[in-house]
């Protein structure tokens, strides 16, 4: 398994778990849709045996409604489920996965657009940051 198969289905594992649409960053053009914004971060060896990869995964949404604000707050529940627990990221079609473990990075902000932008709406931003371990023996180089 490569490095893009596993961030692959860690995007998809967001996807079909969480009901997100994922972004892996720099990549990607801009959404005003809820989403995740996937940007890889760092890798470090984990012993003799695996490797962690590290992204931060931004929830970002926008809007000016009720309908809008309804929603914002059931996929924030949603994340407070991931971070009490994990994601599990499938890895072949036996039933054998990785976990993905989420990390609050701070509390939810509010980012305005700039004069050049329009005045609204402003953007709500939740940052997390993802550990995935994976054993050795599924990594090609």
């Amino acid at each position: 398994m490569t490095y893009e198969e596993i961030t692959d289905r860690l995007k998809t594992a967001i996807k079909d778990q969480l009901g997100f649409p994922v972004f892996l960053l720099p990549q990607t053009a801009t959404n005003n849709t809820a989403h995740i914004d996937l940007q890889f971060q760092d890798c470090t060896l984990n012993g003799e045996d695996s490797v962690q990869l590290y992204f931060i995964a931004e929830y970002v949404t926008d809007g000016t409604h009720k309908q809008w604000l309804t929603k914002t707050i059931r996929l924030r529940q949603k994340l407070h489920a991931a971070e009490e627990d994990h994601i599990p990221v499938p890895v072949d079609n036996n039933g054998s996965e990785l976990r993905s473990y989420w990390e609050s990075l701070g509390g939810p902000r509010w980012v305005y657009p700039t004069e050049d932008e329009s005045s609204m709406p402003a953007r709500y931003v939740m940052q997390y940051r993802v550990t995935l371990s994976i054993p050795s023996r599924l990594l090609e180089e």
